[in-house]
């Protein structure tokens, strides 16, 4: 009898074993897991860093509340990464953070809609591996975040006249 093959179409979330067999991976709460594989499932190869954590996007899988919380962790524990840093763009548009899986190379940051961001990640074929230690050592607090964003901006500045 003949096996069919069987092709897969469409999109998956695909998180490596070596990650879920970590002990970093299974102290995570139930709403990082879950987090992390909905940011699994957004990733497709040519995004990473470039990835957005806000309500509209993540909003039918959990509350607001819960996916600050659920992102506070995956920050600290080094699953996720800030790739760029979220505020008021130039023409006063808000502008979400960007972050990158640790567990993939990052990738290029386009820019976007015309507004420039400053990658704190440069492209690369290497992983940054933090999961593996079960900590982030470029964690920032919300106001080393905001600072940092403020001196993003003024290097966008110093490049480019026209911002």
């Amino acid at each position: 009898m003949a096996r069919h093959k069987h092709k897969n179409t469409g999109r998956f979330a695909g998180i490596p074993i070596s990650v879920v067999k970590s002990d970093a991976y299974k102290s995570l709460g139930g709403n990082a897991a879950k987090l992390l594989t909905i940011l699994a499932y957004f990733y497709n190869s040519n995004n990473n860093g470039n990835l957005a954590i806000t309500q509209s996007i993540i909003g039918e899988w959990m509350t607001k509340n819960t996916m600050y919380s659920a992102k506070d962790e995956l920050l600290l524990k080094g699953f996720i990464v800030t790739n760029a840093y979220g505020g008021r763009s130039a023409w006063g548009r808000k502008l979400p953070s960007l972050y990158g899986l640790t567990f993939y190379p990052m990738n290029e940051l386009k820019e976007k809609d015309g507004e420039l961001r400053f990658a704190h990640y440069p492209s690369s074929q290497t992983h940054l591996h933090y999961w593996s230690k079960g900590i982030n050592p470029d964690y920032k607090t919300k106001k080393e975040r905001d600072a940092q964003y403020k001196k993003d901006i003024k290097k966008i500045k110093k490049t480019n006249p026209y911002y």
